[in-house]
């Protein structure tokens, strides 16, 4: 997955997309946010620049992206899906009191599902959400 509004741009136009101004503010709100946001938090953080936006945009912008693996979609609290822009390998830590999402290094969960013989499937990548309290909730 890319890195930079750039990199994404790039992966944009190798598919024949353009990065439009709405597509490059998601993409900026994604790349600046922490928190793993849901769909109606991205067309919240982006009406100040773009106060007609859409949630049709957003939605469809968001599964564009998550279609040319830019960005990941992850299970929160409830199920409400939240997007993750990070590139690198990582899992998910989701804390069940307040919501809190945080990626959690690959090292963390030693699983090694992929060279299992007994499995009748290949498995080309696995998704852990790991839940519990986090450290200011506990």
């Amino acid at each position: 997955m890319p890195h930079s509004v750039e990199e994404i741009e790039a992966r944009l136009r190798a598919n024949g997309l353009s990065l439009t101004p709405q597509r490059r503010a998601i993409v900026r709100h994604l790349l600046g946010s922490a928190n793993h946001p849901t769909a109606a938090q991205v067309l919240e953080g982006i009406t100040r620049e773009f106060p007609m936006a859409s949630r049709a945009t957003v939605y469809t912008t968001l599964a564009l992206l998550r279609d040319l693996e830019v960005v990941s979609e992850v299970p929160g609290p409830g199920n409400e899906l939240r997007f993750d822009p990070n590139p690198d390998p990582h899992q998910h830590f989701c804390c069940t009191r307040c919501g809190r999402l945080e990626d959690v290094p690959d090292e963390c969960f030693p699983v090694s599902v992929a060279s299992d013989r007994r499995l009748p499937f290949q498995v080309s990548r696995f998704r852990i959400v790991a839940e519990g309290l986090c450290a200011d909730c506990s």
